[in-house]
């Protein structure tokens, strides 16, 4: 499996346990990406290290696909109600973000105080929660400094799951767990009961599954000892927990705004959605215009938004020039610049410099966590194009995203 980054840019995955589970789901999207027919997206592994299919002296080059985290097909909707995540989160351009007030005498509310957008996807969350609930808690304290989110806050459930019987038998809930855990889909039809000595597809699929999390090194169909101590391995280390994570992003309060923000949580801005967007838009369509292909991928890409149009049409523009491409690693929505005129007390500032010097002037605008964090601090005197900040809608006309490809020729490519 290819050896996928942290996002984040941390060791945290892989200090508790967790990189395994990550790289399995990230590789399960780059899977299906490239299974879609005629596409002219490819695994990233086709375009770098040890399984690279690149011809001798082919390098790949790497274009940013950027658009607007502003919510296009929302230009009518007030900004106080963008703002919201609450209730209905109309923030869809894989771009979200959550207000920090000050908080006045009597503790009432006194204006914005910060403005934090997130492009992160629940995957990197998820891959912790599969592993154990401590696990989650430390990446949470990792983003929201001094948070104290309990179980029922982060997965809707009075306790959190526990590792299953390590028995070596593979129930329901053991195939369960590690469809979780991997990404990988299945039917119940197909995956009975295991147990040492089965053999055939479903024991194959078995240690497909294992071999994703580097359990067992060889998939042949025979669950002898090496796959039993595989699966007890499976067993004790994963509880399978970010399934009920993912599920309850829009009522956890450290992600919808009431104590914070952590991951995107709109129903169409995830992981899956931007590869099979890429892979669909991929597909050469010289009979048509680059700028009419979104219209016709139905779901995957709304013509409307800022987002799918732009990665469509460059997508397109590469496979219709013969080129190959892929979603650069670590797959992820970059935030790449915050326009605008800055002024601070009068005196116009670069808000994406950091403070340097001898300047005393805190910095007003920082990205963290891979460029998937930033956060927007409100000082007293600070506007935007000659306005005071009063809704993050109102910063996120001005907020630069995107996302980044891999590309080669295809004659590049060995077959």
């Amino acid at each position: 499996m290819f050896p996928y980054q942290d996002p984040a840019g941390s060791d945290l995955l892989q200090r508790l346990g967790a990189l395994d589970a990550y790289r399995s789901k990230i590789q399960t999207r780059y899977d299906a990406a490239g299974r879609e027919p005629n596409t002219r997206f490819v695994p990233i592994e086709h375009l770098s290290g040890s399984s690279s299919r690149l011809r001798a002296g082919i390098t790949p080059t790497v274009a940013t696909i950027p658009w607007n985290a502003f919510p296009r097909s929302r230009t009518s909707t007030r900004d106080d109600r963008l703002d919201g995540r609450a209730e209905a989160n109309l923030q869809e351009e894989y771009v979200e973000w959550d207000l920090q007030f000050r908080v006045g005498g009597g503790g009432n509310q006194s204006g914005i105080e910060n403005i934090v957008f997130t492009t992160e996807f629940p995957e990197y969350f998820e891959a912790l929660a599969d592993v154990s609930f401590e696990a989650l808690v430390t990446a949470v304290k990792s983003v929201i400094p001094g948070a104290n989110p309990t179980v029922s806050e982060l997965l809707g459930i009075e306790r959190p799951l526990a590792p299953l019987l390590a028995d070596g038998v593979v129930g329901p809930a053991t195939w369960a767990m590690l469809n979780q855990v991997t990404g990988l889909a299945g039917r119940s039809a197909e995956q009975p009961v295991l147990r040492r000595g089965a053999q055939g597809e479903a024991a194959a699929q078995l240690q497909v599954r294992l071999k994703r999390l580097n359990l067992i090194g060889t998939v042949d169909g025979d669950f002898g000892p090496a796959t039993e101590a595989a699966v007890k391995k499976a067993q004790a280390r994963y509880t399978g927990g970010g399934r009920v994570f993912r599920q309850n992003l829009n009522k956890n309060p450290w992600n919808n705004g009431k104590k914070g923000i952590l991951c995107l949580a709109q129903q169409f801005n995830t992981l899956p959605f931007l590869f099979e967007l890429v892979s669909q838009c991929s597909v050469p369509r010289p009979q048509i215009r680059p700028q009419q292909v979104c219209a016709t991928q139905g779901v995957n890409c709304v013509p409307s938004r800022s987002s799918d149009p732009n990665v469509c049409v460059a997508a397109q523009n590469q496979a219709l020039l013969g080129r190959a491409l892929s979603l650069r690693d670590p797959a992820r929505i970059r935030i790449l610049e915050l326009q605008g005129i800055w002024r601070l007390n009068g005196e116009r500032v670069d808000v994406n410099v950091a403070p340097t010097g001898g300047r005393q002037t805190p910095a007003i605008w920082s990205l963290s966590r891979g460029e998937q964090r930033a956060v927007l601090r409100n000082l007293p005197g600070l506007t935007l194009d000659g306005a005071p900040i009063t809704s993050g809608a109102q910063v996120a006309r001005k907020v630069q995203v995107g996302a980044d490809i891999l590309v080669v020729p295809t004659s590049g490519l060995k077959v």
